[in-house]
């Protein structure tokens, strides 16, 4: 397994983490200390940041799983891959994203995420 995969399966990890003190050790090993999370819904940057992020989402889908959705693709210092949220014993996810992350000495400088499929609003 490559750098770069192991890299986005810690990076998928941590969106699942949810026992706040384990999750902070997989961000600030996974991002550099300033390192900004952007996509359609928010901007972010350094540890406290994206920790809240990630806390927020897991508040919004509570049980749900972020599952790596095909191959990581690397090339210099940047990884782009697609992600799905799955809800408990659902077969299709209820979110699909598409990341691309900047890296800075092997670790996460820049994400820019974008998203292919979103739940439509009650």
């Amino acid at each position: 397994m490559t750098h770069a995969h192991q890299l986005v399966d810690r990076y998928i990890q941590s969106w699942n983490e949810t026992d706040p003190l384990r999750r902070r050790v997989l961000i600030e090993d996974i991002y550099a200390e300033q390192a900004g999370y952007t996509d359609p819904m928010i901007q972010a940057k350094g540890w406290e940041a994206i920790d809240a992020t990630i806390a927020a989402v897991q508040g919004m889908f509570p049980g749900h799983v972020f599952k790596l959705g095909g191959q990581v693709d690397a090339h210099h210092d940047t990884l782009r891959f697609h992600w799905h949220l799955t809800a408990p014993g659902a077969d299709e996810p209820l979110v699909i994203g598409f990341d691309v992350a900047a890296l800075d000495n092997g670790r996460i400088r820049q994400v820019y995420g974008f998203l292919d499929k979103v739940p439509m609003a009650a």
